[in-house]
């Protein structure tokens, strides 16, 4: 099995590209300058790849069909994809006339952006639905904030970056938007306290998942105590800290097993287990599943 079928997507990966439709000269976020085909990228799509950062795609013609952490989308004209970091990604099917336009960006190119729910929010509710079949005009109010942000990219003037942060939070609150009015977020703020700690563990989690599987930890990110901490989190989730870490942990491995080429001993290693053998003792533990028989199951 070689490591090299399993790849990752990252800004580094798209600034070694110099490609003429893509500008890449600001630090943690890049942007589609015009409509592209995927393969214009040196990204081999029949091979699963690891997603660092978070990507906004848009569908502006032909069909496909995309796979994001084991769930199979379809996409169409129109089409809008959000897809979180350390996603894995593979495309199944696509059009000769497929093409898109994109942005990528880490977190931290975000993090001053005041948005009125957190970051590790939208991630949450995010998870929950990853393609978004939107009306003609819907869409082309999206692209519209995309090509100001394009234009605004190819100025070297003073504050540019910032103007660039700006029209990007306008493109959050849209998405926002869009779930709100389907009713997957009752609102845009936190109802409580403990839901604020929650919402806030949820985005710890997501970053810290593959090295950090303590509840002492968490607790001191979040400047709790642990029994408090871990009380809060049962209530909310009716789960304990433990289990979420666990979930977590056992989703990135089954989807690892699942749609890459990685051998047992590289997955453990991805997800910093000290060997594979506990590894498999964990992974079993969890879903009744050695490793090798999950990924032919």
């Amino acid at each position: 099995m070689k490591r090299d079928l399993y790849g990752k997507i990252s800004i580094d990966h798209f600034a070694k590209q110099l490609h003429v439709d893509v500008l890449t000269d600001t630090e943690g976020f890049i942007i589609s300058r015009n409509a592209t085909k995927v393969e214009e990228h040196a990204i081999d799509f029949d091979h699963p790849h690891i997603v660092e950062g978070i990507a906004l795609v848009f569908c502006k013609k032909g069909t496909g069909k995309i796979r994001i952490n084991l769930i199979e989308y379809d996409v169409a004209e129109n089409t809008l994809l959000l897809i979180l970091p350390e996603s894995i990604v593979q495309i199944n099917e696509q059009s000769k006339n497929l093409r898109i336009e994109f942005l990528l960006f880490t977190f931290d190119f975000i993090s001053n952006i005041k948005l009125p729910i957190p970051v590790g929010n939208i991630v949450k509710i995010v998870e929950d639905k990853a393609c978004w079949q939107l009306a003609p005009k819907q869409f082309k109010e999206f692209l519209l904030v995309h090509q100001l942000i394009v234009n605004q990219y190819k100025k070297q003037v003073l504050y540019r970056e910032h103007i660039i942060r700006n029209f990007l939070s306008a493109i959050l609150y849209q998405i926002l938007q869009l779930y709100s009015t389907e009713n997957s977020i009752s609102a845009l703020k936190y109802k409580s306290r403990k839901e604020e700690i929650q919402m806030k563990f949820a985005a710890l989690l997501y970053e810290h998942y593959k090295t950090q599987r303590s509840v002492q930890f968490y607790a001191e990110k979040l400047h709790l105590t642990p029994k408090y901490f871990s009380k809060t989190i049962m209530e909310v989730n009716g789960k304990s800290v433990l289990e979420l870490i666990d979930e977590m942990v056992i989703m990135a491995a089954k989807a690892l097993l699942k749609s890459s080429n990685l051998t047992v001993l590289q997955i453990a290693d991805e997800l910093n287990f000290a060997n594979p053998s506990f590894f498999g003792t964990y992974f079993k533990k969890r879903s009744g599943f050695t490793p090798l028989q999950y990924r032919e199951h």
